[in-house]
């Protein structure tokens, strides 16, 4: 298994996007840029996201083994690469710092299925959690708590869903 391990990370590091630069020598001026910034902002707010992140990095959700044939120490270098492959693209992720490597794992493949803005100019932050603790994929480790959004979500009996 280590052998594939070694060639999904190779993928994953070739499937990052070059960075992106935009400067004097590209002939871009400063209000060319701004320009651009701002007809990028039009678009995030006014349409849909078209494809779903896989599309744009060119890996699919087979092509990651499930939890159970991976070893911790897989799964974390697996993860780690994925993060940084989203970062490359401007995307970021909301999890709690305590989530257990599987289900950081689990959450990290599932971008590949979600449709995501690639936007040049800032970061696309995808959430996990809608706020709704019973339907939280954190579970235990949900952070709602910590928002202040303890309260309004208690049960009668006083335990915590969040």
């Amino acid at each position: 298994m280590q052998s594939y391990i070694n060639h999904l990370l190779s993928d994953i590091a070739e499937a990052c996007r070059e960075e992106q630069t935009y400067s004097a020598a590209s002939g871009e001026n400063d209000l060319e840029a701004i320009e651009r910034y701002f007809e990028e902002v039009e678009r995030w707010l006014e349409n849909e996201p078209e494809h779903d992140f896989s599309y744009y990095c060119g890996l699919q959700k087979e092509q990651f083994p499930p939890v159970e044939k991976l070893t911790p120490v897989q799964m974390e270098a697996l993860s780690l690469a994925f993060e940084k492959l989203l970062f490359t693209w401007n995307i970021g992720v909301e999890m709690p710092d305590k989530l257990p490597i599987p289900q950081k794992y689990s959450l990290l493949i599932s971008v590949l299925e979600k449709k995501v803005a690639i936007v040049e100019n800032g970061f696309e932050t995808i959430e996990f959690c809608s706020y709704d603790p019973p339907s939280c994929p954190f579970n235990e480790w949900c952070t709602c708590k910590e928002l202040g959004l303890k309260d309004h979500y208690d049960d009668d009996d006083g335990e915590d869903d969040c």
